[in-house]
C-alpha cells in the first residue's frame, strides 16, 4: 500500500473538513431554509393560486352589482365580509408583486451562501471572514424567509377554504334572484 498517497489523501480531507468544520452545518441549515422557502414559493402556482384569485375576483366582481336590502341583510354583513377578507388577501398577494422581489433575494441569497461554502471548504477565507460573512447572510437571509414562509402559509390557508367557498358562493348567486333553487 503507498504510505504517502493515503497520507496525502488523509491530510486533503482532514484540511476540508477543518476549513469548513466550524460553520458547514450553519451554512447547510440556511441553504436548507432558504431553498424551502423558495420551493414553498414556487409551489403556490402549480397548486393554482392564479385560479383561486380569478375566481375571487369574479365573486368580487359580483358581489359589487348587488345593492344592499333588507331581504339579502345576513349576506352582506356575513358572506361579503368573507368574500371581502379573502379577495383583498389574495390581491395583496400580486398586487404588492412582492413575490418576485422574494425569489429573486432567495436565489441571491442561496447563491451567496453556496459561494461562501465553496471558499470555506477550499480555505480561502480564515474562520473570523466566514464568520462574519455568514452572519451577514443571515440578517439577510431570515427574516425574508420567515415573512415568505407566513405569507405562503397564510395563502396556502386560504386556498385550502377556496374550494368550498367557491361552491357556496356560487349557490348563494344562483339563489340571489330565484330563492327557491
Amino acid at each position: 500500500m503507498n504510505h504517502p498517497a493515503l497520507f496525502l489523501t488523509a491530510c486533503i480531507a482532514g484540511t476540508l473538513i477543518a476549513c469548513s468544520s466550524p460553520y458547514a452545518s450553519e451554512m447547510d441549515l440556511l441553504l436548507t431554509e432558504s431553498h424551502g422557502a423558495l420551493v414553498a414559493l414556487q409551489s403556490l402556482h402549480e397548486d393554482g393560486i392564479e385560479a383561486d384569485y380569478a375566481d375571487l375576483e369574479r365573486h368580487a366582481s359580483i358581489a359589487r352589482t348587488k345593492p344592499f336590502d333588507s331581504v339579502h341583510e345576513t349576506f352582506f354583513r356575513n358572506e361579503f365580509e368573507v368574500l371581502k377578507y379573502h379577495y383583498r388577501q389574495t390581491s395583496r398577494w400580486f398586487e404588492l408583486q412582492s413575490e418576485v422581489e422574494w425569489e429573486a433575494a432567495l436565489k441571491f441569497g442561496i447563491q451567496q451562501v453556496e459561494n461562501l461554502q465553496h471558499d470555506a471548504a477550499n480555505g480561502l477565507l480564515d474562520d473570523e471572514a466566514v464568520r462574519q460573512a455568514l452572519e451577514a447572510e443571515k440578517n439577510a437571509l431570515l427574516p425574508l424567509i420567515a415573512e415568505v414562509k407566513t405569507s405562503c402559509a397564510a395563502m396556502r390557508e386560504l386556498m385550502a377554504q377556496h374550494d368550498s367557498l367557491d361552491n357556496h358562493w356560487q349557490m348563494m348567486w344562483d339563489r340571489w334572484e330565484n330563492p327557491t333553487l
